[in-house]
């Protein structure tokens, strides 16, 4: 719990603007219905905002991550602790949001008003994804856990403020889209803070063994490299 405090601390701008964003978030839900609330922030589409978001929400593809993991871990060394802050975050938040949907059964927008009959229709629902896997947003999971990372990581301030921007933007996108509900994603952003701080906790506790780790299998490859080469190398006998 010390260190929880500490980090929390650490990073306060990033948890307090978090905590804020979330009470406003669920005092939203709380004076307005599911169908509603999806519809209240879905009341201006453009063009524009739709190739905008369409490039954006693809930011908290898993994917995203995992390049800008590899990324790091072979081109900025020295931050080679972030990659692996990153890619922990992803995972643990990933395989949490895959968790909960297995056994949280809840429409995506599409399907819920069409059950319902809802006369209501977005140009973004011929392209939306369908199905009983809406909660929690697992693209607003992801984003949520990296920002969470970078903000601690980098503990600079005025890193935050964007950083909360960009995956509210995100997050945003699964509903413009019409992905998601808006609760979808409020459980999706809390899932992902929670993933990325304890990802942070876990990875200092750990850090010594993931390096010992880290230098073993760099051993073994660099070992298994050399006896490859060894192996195939060519003979020179001096005959033509």
């Amino acid at each position: 719990m010390k260190k929880l405090l500490e980090i929390i601390n650490k990073n306060n701008f990033f948890y307090i603007g978090s905590l804020l964003l979330t009470i406003s978030a669920v005092l939203f839900l709380c004076t307005n219905t599911k169908a509603d609330s999806f519809i209240i922030l879905n009341g201006f589409h453009t063009p524009s905002l739709t190739v905008f978001f369409q490039n954006i929400t693809i930011c908290g593809d898993g994917l995203f991550t995992l390049l800008l993991f590899a990324v790091i871990m072979l081109s900025f060394k020295k931050h080679r602790e972030l990659g692996m802050l990153l890619l922990l975050g992803y995972l643990s938040s990933g395989i949490l949001s895959q968790i909960i949907k297995h056994f949280v059964m809840s429409p995506r927008p599409s399907v819920y008003f069409e059950s319902l009959h809802y006369s209501y229709y977005l140009d973004t629902f011929s392209n939306c994804r369908i199905g009983f896997r809406s909660f929690p947003s697992g693209h607003t999971a992801s984003a949520f856990a990296m920002v969470t990372v970078f903000t601690n990581y980098f503990k600079r301030r005025h890193i935050w403020a964007f950083s909360l921007l960009f995956a509210m933007a995100i997050g945003y996108s699964r509903i413009y889209l019409a992905h998601h509900f808006p609760i979808d994603v409020l459980a999706g952003a809390a899932l992902g803070i929670l993933s990325g701080t304890f990802s942070i906790l876990w990875y200092r506790k750990n850090k010594f063994k993931i390096k010992k780790a880290g230098i073993q299998i760099t051993r073994q490859y660099n070992l298994a490299m050399h006896n490859f080469k060894t192996q195939h190398k060519p003979k020179i006998n001096g005959s033509y």
